[in-house]
């Protein structure tokens, strides 16, 4: 996992196209940039079987702004709905850029749209982002079932871009740290997560949470259009790894 903020040269396998990728995405706002192998990720759960057909994945992530976050600490935000449309938007431009790059050099890619749902009650995507971002060693994965990552905790979007370029993740990937905590467990106001302990991912995403029940939750908060698009992010709010300390 590379911090965009870190303007070392990047030295290694591909690191040509590294130095392409990592350049276009700080100049669209991405915070965290990592690589992996899609045969590297077991059981991976995807709902667009195309999105197999790649050898390997680019995995972006953008930081949510504290206050939005904040905002929904006690009851859905319309502040952190609008950040996430935010994040999205600056997610598809930046993959967008990569991907013009990658093309100029004669690979193929396509840009996994971080909105989009293939079922939305489930929250399920045409591939899973967070299991691609873990195993592209920019977090672990939490009690929560988010991704949580070293600098932001669980407060990111993340985005994904396959790509026939040849990239393989890191050796040593970051294990669960929640440790005790029930935070996200004892504030989720739909009661969708089950206090599974685990050392570095869940054998299932079903595993951890009631996907239905906390999708069906975001379904009734987006509405039907007469009102203000809401977001929870209640797991979000209380995770302690959310906020700097200072």
């Amino acid at each position: 996992m590379s911090s965009i903020a870190n303007n070392n040269p990047i030295i290694g396998p591909n690191a040509e196209i590294r130095n392409i990728v990592e350049e276009a995405a700080a100049e669209a706002g991405i915070a965290l940039v990592g690589y992996t192998d899609l045969k590297s990720l077991d059981n991976l759960l995807v709902g667009d079987p195309t999105t197999l057909e790649f050898q390997s994945a680019i995995s972006l992530a953008v930081e949510i702004p504290e206050d939005a976050v904040k905002s929904a600490m006690s009851s859905p935000s319309i502040s952190l709905r609008e950040a996430y449309k935010q994040n999205n938007k600056c997610l598809k431009q930046a993959s967008e850029a990569i991907i013009s790059k990658l093309e100029e050099k004669g690979f193929r890619a396509r840009i996994v749209d971080p909105a989009q749902r293939v079922d939305a009650e489930k929250l399920l995507g045409p591939i899973s982002h967070k299991a691609i971002a873990f195993k592209a060693g920019i977090g672990w994965i939490g009690k929560s079932g988010l991704l949580v990552t070293e600098k932001f905790g669980p407060r990111v979007r993340m985005g994904t871009i396959l790509t026939d370029v040849s990239m393989s993740g890191p050796s040593d990937l970051l294990s669960n740290q929640c440790g005790n905590c029930r935070e996200c467990i004892d504030n989720c106001p739909t009661r969708s997560l089950k206090d599974m302990s685990f050392q570095d991912k869940p054998s299932s995403r079903d595993d951890v949470i009631d996907w239905a029940k906390c999708g069906r939750y975001e379904v009734a908060l987006l509405g039907d259009g007469s009102e203000p698009e809401k977001a929870c992010g209640r797991c979000i709010a209380h995770c302690p790894f959310s906020f700097s300390e200072d």
